[in-house]
């Protein structure tokens, strides 16, 4: 089979499971639940420094729940309205601290303190935007999206040349920075296999599903959480796109005067 083809075939499977997903009697209901749901964690997300912390501590194997209490729980320490907890500054609390901060996982701080010094060297960069603008700009830039797209992440110039922060983590950063995209988690991957679609690993995911996303004309982590939600529910019967019916082709006058 040719590229061509394989690309035809695989922009098909995505529209079918597109059309899938739009088709189901509740999706405008369950719409507007994932869009809640990215509002409010994006309101969550408004703190830069914050973000990459949290990020940090996603590597390790703590639930997301409790990842994100520690979050607030050092937000509502740290708190100072006449001092911003920017970059510089928890990264300067990060070191002095001990490790309580990050489950009393040492390597989690080290990854942590990488994390942040990386995003320092960026924001210093362009000193004109504010950090969390320079943390949404690199989750969407066209940069990010090519060495994800070429799988070679790993010598992405800014997080990606941090060791021990894995591509899951590096998907959940883009979206908590604001970044059009969405997360290659197990209950998506499910969701998108129920709906037709055959993943092999978590590039493959990622691709599907924000070929969805771009199809159905939505922000794609609203489609991330959509799916996610499906596969927590146990959705996997969905309607099936209505075949489009083949138009007769009329044959030419000229031609039928002309035959015997």
């Amino acid at each position: 089979m040719s590229e061509k083809s394989e690309a035809v075939g695989v922009d098909r499977g995505l529209e079918t499971a597109a059309s899938k997903l739009k088709n189901l009697g509740d999706y405008e209901r369950r719409l507007e639940r994932a869009a809640r749901r990215v509002d409010e964690e994006m309101s969550e997300h408004d703190q830069a420094s914050l973000v990459i912390y949290e990020a940090a501590l996603m590597q390790g194997e703590w639930p997301r729940d409790e990842v994100r209490e520690m979050v607030r729980e050092f937000r509502r320490t740290y708190d100072d309205p006449e001092e911003e907890l920017t970059i510089p500054r928890v990264s300067g609390l990060m070191n002095a601290e001990g490790p309580e901060w990050f489950f009393g996982d040492e390597g989690l701080r080290r990854l942590a303190g990488r994390l942040l010094g990386q995003f320092q060297h960026r924001v210093a960069q362009y000193n004109y935007l504010e950090e969390r603008e320079v943390l949404r700009r690199w989750a969407d830039s066209y940069d990010t999206r090519l060495f994800i797209r070429r799988r070679i992440y790993g010598t992405e110039p800014v997080v990606g040349v941090v060791s021990g922060f894995d591509l899951p983590r590096v998907q959940f950063l883009r979206v908590a920075a604001g970044g059009n995209t969405l997360e290659p988690t197990p209950e998506v991957s499910g969701a998108l296999s129920a709906l037709g679609l055959t993943m092999t690993d978590e590039y493959e995911t990622l691709a599907a599903g924000e070929g969805v996303a771009l199809i159905l004309d939505l922000p794609a982590p609203v489609v991330g959480a959509m799916l996610e939600d499906l596969y927590r529910e146990g959705v996997t019967d969905f309607p099936e796109p209505a075949r489009e019916e083949e138009t007769p082709v009329e044959p030419d006058p000229g031609e039928t005067e002309g035959a015997d």
